[in-house]
């Protein structure tokens, strides 16, 4: 007779590593299916109960993770950015309902400084002189909501203020 034991998580493991907050081993981590189930499971939980605050926290860092600038450097389409957004309307919703955790604050500052690299002015021969001030206009406002949430950040966590200072956006 054999017996097959299989151990299951109920949540996957989140670090913050020099400010940057990841699920699993590494931020540079691709392999978005390895957690399917889990963001599956999640999404249902949000259907069910769109007040749940861990599965918003979970369900918007799976966003940022896998629509990084640096995982996800695609700018033909706005697929990533309204990605983006739609984890920044999650972390907004689990703030307002009052979810305390360093953790939210991280993620919250992360989504804005990807939203800063996603309305950079590169490739600018893509947009008419419309576009570009438009785009302009987002940089800017997401740069100076990174910046305040580093700042912040850096008020709450003194012993990581370091690392939070040095991931502000810088005049660009």
């Amino acid at each position: 007779m054999f017996f097959l034991m299989h151990t299951t998580q109920a949540q996957p493991p989140v670090k913050v590593v020099s400010g940057i907050i990841f699920v699993g081993n590494s931020s540079l981590e691709r392999n978005e299916s390895k957690y399917a189930p889990f963001i599956d499971s999640l999404d249902r939980k949000l259907k069910a109960n769109k007040n749940d605050t861990t599965s918003l926290f979970y369900r918007a860092l799976f966003y940022v993770q896998y629509n990084s600038f640096v995982l996800n450097p695609d700018l033909e389409t706005n697929q990533a950015i309204n990605r983006l957004l739609l984890a920044r309307k999650m972390v907004d919703r689990a703030d307002s309902l009052k979810m305390q955790s360093v953790s939210l604050k991280v993620l919250r500052a992360q989504i804005c400084n990807e939203l800063v690299s996603r309305y950079a002015p590169i490739e600018t021969w893509r947009f008419n002189d419309k576009q570009l001030a438009e785009r302009k206009k987002k940089h800017d406002y997401y740069k100076e909501l990174a910046n305040q949430y580093y700042d912040e950040l850096a008020q709450l966590d003194p012993d990581n203020a370091y690392d939070y200072q040095k991931l502000k956006t810088g005049a660009n």
